[in-house]
């Protein structure tokens, strides 16, 4: 069902975008298990809610922290650019495509680093993953390995998750157009397994770090947001960006920062900043 002002708010405003997943998650996961570790879950998460809250930051402002480099111009037409192709993009009914703020941030952040490689977990219908594709199209070596579970069901995000075998399908990554094929790596499976098999033996050691976008979007769950970060950060080069969607608690007592747009969080990584 539509509810007219609510839609209008999560169109125009980042903070609205993401306060309705994170709070439904919130509640979805603290409710599974009644009892005193649901009690201290919900807590914790409700305290980084309202700190993501007083800690929030306009897009514009998000980017300036993550790209110091960037001028205020710089940032507002990147934003613009990524806002029209988020609104040209295919929404599929079901699907749980991201917002449309997080596809501009996605697109500007790509296209304002310029990375050597874009690493998202958890590509759904592939809207994130089409934005990196796009700002990025000024660096065509840049490739995309994106992670998802592969499964004969569909998920409870009505994702339909069957093995990637031709382009395009109606399940996983289905936004993610033929042309970008040679591009884009997917690793479908158990990402408790196949990531950290990725980071070990087949694409990177933290002898070999790589210049990369991070998007994480895969299960929003404290532990699991912390596991993404302790396999994924050692192996990446300064300069890196890691952004995190629907961020909790753990993502937050991970890095030590609220930089944060809504609960789409973001850290470059520097050399004064230890994980």
């Amino acid at each position: 069902m539509e509810i007219p002002i609510y839609h209008k708010a999560i169109t125009k405003n980042a903070l609205a975008a993401g306060l309705d997943a994170t709070v439904y998650g919130t509640l979805k996961q603290g409710l599974r298990s009644p009892g005193l570790t649901s009690g201290l879950f919900m807590g914790k998460q409700f305290v980084h809610i309202m700190r993501s809250l007083s800690f929030h930051q306009s897009p514009e402002d998000f980017i300036s922290l993550l790209l110091p480099e960037l001028s205020e111009t710089n940032i507002k037409n990147l934003l613009k650019e990524g806002l029209e192709l988020a609104d040209e993009m295919a929404r599929p009914e079901r699907g749980g495509a991201a917002s449309r703020w997080d596809c501009a941030i996605v697109y500007a952040v790509a296209k304002g680093m310029k990375p050597e490689e874009v690493i998202e977990t958890g590509t759904g219908v592939g809207a994130t993953s089409l934005m990196a594709l796009r700002g990025t199209d000024g660096a065509p070596a840049a490739t995309l390995t994106t992670f998802d579970r592969e499964e004969s069901v569909t998920g409870d995000d009505a994702i339909p998750y069957y093995r990637w075998e031709e382009l395009p399908l109606s399940g996983v990554g289905r936004l993610i157009p033929e042309q970008d094929q040679d591009r884009v790596v997917f690793v479908l499976g158990d990402i408790r397994q196949t990531l950290p098999k990725w980071v070990h033996e087949e694409r990177l050691s933290p002898r070999n770090p790589v210049r990369a976008l991070v998007i994480l979007d895969s299960l929003h769950t404290p532990e699991h947001q912390r596991f993404e970060m302790e396999y994924i950060w050692p192996v990446l080069a300064e300069g890196s960006v890691v952004l995190c969607d629907d961020t909790t608690y753990g993502w937050s007592e991970h890095v030590g920062t609220y930089i944060n747009c809504g609960f789409l969080g973001g850290i470059k990584k520097t050399t004064n900043i230890i994980i």
